[in-house]
């Protein structure tokens, strides 16, 4: 064993490349919801390939952006919730970094955090890779340019999105698109309709089975066949509304009930200011429909452009008279669509 010999005085020790490992945990909640798991039961083949890929799409997100300076894996904690069926998650990442870096503030800067990764991925915020995907709604950008820590992904001459340049890399990234596809696997199943992720008691992001086509691990070299596209005056009951991730509202057209994304800025405002809305209320509103083949799967998708008149919840008589009108737009328009 070596002596420890004083060193003399006014000599600094020659330095020494030290590493320590921290770790952040993040936890999260993920629900498969829909008629079929009303007993809060799961077939195990469709839950354990969607949670491998939770854990696959995490990891695959920390290596595309923290490369090797962080690890990152996902744990199922051991409470089970009441509810359709949701699982208890956390991601653990680990940071090895050298301790210079990490008192000289660039190891905390450089490396993002397992709620950034979320953030990232789309899990949280609204936006992200699974933001993108719905912007898109199963096209292919016609360029992407980026500059520095943002990027501008061109989807048509008129139509342009900015973004993380992070989120770049995980749209370019086979392995994270196809993880994302597999998580949301499960909501092809016959009465799984819904995917949620909840943090803090807070719903932060929702995905419903019509979204699933915009959602798929198309590469960046296919883009979707468009089949038609039109946009037509409609006469809509409100169901449920959301008022994030793309303001998608559940609504009814007197034939069949889907989900459409609101671009109307001033009627968003109006919902700012406190104009008050509920279910049953009727809007009449011009409503863009889009429906596609993405490798051999029917999409359709609906967008409310603009909120012509909002009137209150139909009296006693009015729905077959909205029903009949309904029917008569339907055999222009084609069949009602749902929101990516």
């Amino acid at each position: 064993m070596a002596s420890l010999v004083p060193l003399p005085r006014g000599t600094q020790p020659a330095p020494r490349l030290q590493t320590m490992e921290m770790n952040n945990h993040q936890p999260f909640y993920v629900i498969y919801d829909g008629p079929a798991l009303e007993e809060h039961r799961m077939d195990v083949r469709d839950l354990a390939p969607a949670l491998i890929a939770i854990a696959d799409l995490l990891s695959a997100a920390n290596n595309e952006i923290n490369g090797k300076a962080a690890s990152l894996r996902v744990y199922v904690n051991a409470s089970f919730k009441a509810g359709s069926f949701g699982i208890d998650l956390v991601a653990t990442q680990h940071l090895l970094s050298q301790i210079k870096d990490i008192f000289s503030g660039h190891g905390a800067s450089a490396v993002c955090n397992g709620y950034t990764l979320m953030t990232m991925v789309g899990f949280v915020g609204g936006g992200g890779l699974i933001g993108l995907l719905r912007r898109l709604k199963g096209r292919r950008p016609m360029q992407i340019q980026q500059h520095g820590k943002v990027a501008t992904v061109h989807v048509s001459e008129t139509e342009t999105i900015e973004i993380d340049s992070r989120v770049v890399k995980l749209y370019r990234s086979d392995i994270v698109r196809s993880s994302l596809e597999k998580v949301f696997s499960p909501l092809e199943r016959e009465g799984i309709t819904d995917f949620g992720v909840l943090m803090h008691e807070r719903v932060v992001l929702e995905v419903h089975d019509d979204e699933l086509g915009a959602l798929s691990a198309v590469t960046t070299d296919t883009a979707a066949e468009i089949v038609s596209d039109c946009t037509s005056h409609k006469m809509l009951q409100i169901e449920s509304m959301t008022f994030k991730d793309g303001n998608t509202w559940r609504v009814h057209d007197g034939v069949t009930t889907f989900h459409a994304s609101i671009n109307d800025r001033a009627f968003l405002k109006k919902i700012d200011a406190g104009e008050r809305f509920g279910k049953g209320d009727v809007l009449l509103v011009d409503l863009r429909q889009v429906q596609s083949i993405d490798r051999g799967r029917l999409n359709n998708e609906s967008t409310i452009v603009k909120v012509l008149e909002h009137r209150q919840p139909l009296q006693p008589g009015s729905p077959d008279e909205a029903r009949a009108a309904a029917d008569d737009e339907h055999e222009d328009s084609g069949i009602a669509l749902s929101v990516a």
